[in-house]
């Protein structure tokens, strides 16, 4: 039985630190090779909204599916350009990443961030998104499924001399599904999960 692509995990200082790891040609688990033949094509799921409630029940986090990606594309902004400063300083300090994941992801983070120290090296450029769109979202608790395009065009990695060490060949552009959960206690979003969208390449 033909076996359906599976989604590889995948997260900002993942796929940088992926760059390097190719370059050394010790990359395992991500791929910056094409996706497999797609079998499936992301599209938009309508939000669950919940019953009428009682004028006491606590109303929902988001109002609609707009307010949702409004609120994704600003916090994932924020994490992102925090995730560019700890890449531009080599993966000093990574635990500045913190606030913006959940504590289940946060081991994997600080991991990405602390291969660059070791290699000695560092990003140059920053990191981008761009096509962000609701593949569904849970209107009354917070959290949303995206899909986003990752855009790595503008960025490269650098030894201590400036040499670049980036494979000529890399692709510029990857489409990710990202999951973001409501932190109560923080009243924010936090990423939960990223993965490599292996189905048709919307990017």
């Amino acid at each position: 039985m033909r076996t359906r692509p599976r989604r590889r995990p995948l997260h900002n200082a993942v796929l940088m630190t992926a760059l390097v790891l190719l370059a050394a040609g010790t990359l395992s688990g991500c791929s910056a090779t094409p996706a497999p033949p797609p079998s499936d094509t992301p599209k938009p799921v309508a939000a669950a909204t919940a019953a009428p409630a009682a004028a006491t029940a606590t109303p929902p986090v988001f109002a609609s599916n707009d307010e949702a990606l409004a609120a994704a594309t600003a916090f994932y902004a924020s994490y992102q350009g925090t995730a560019n400063t700890i890449s531009h300083d080599g993966g000093v300090d990574p635990q500045r990443i913190t606030p913006f994941v959940t504590t289940e992801m946060l081991p994997g983070e600080i991991a990405s961030f602390k291969r660059l120290t070791e290699k000695g090296v560092h990003l140059v450029g920053d990191l981008a998104f761009d096509s962000m769109t609701i593949q569904s979202a849970n209107l009354k608790n917070g959290s949303v499924v995206v899909y986003m395009c990752l855009d790595v065009s503008a960025t490269d990695i650098v030894d201590a001399a400036g040499i670049s060490i980036v494979p000529a060949d890399r692709i510029s552009r990857h489409p990710l599904q990202v999951a973001l959960t409501q932190d109560s206690t923080a009243n924010r979003l936090v990423l939960e999960r990223s993965e490599l969208w292996t189905g048709k390449n919307f990017c």
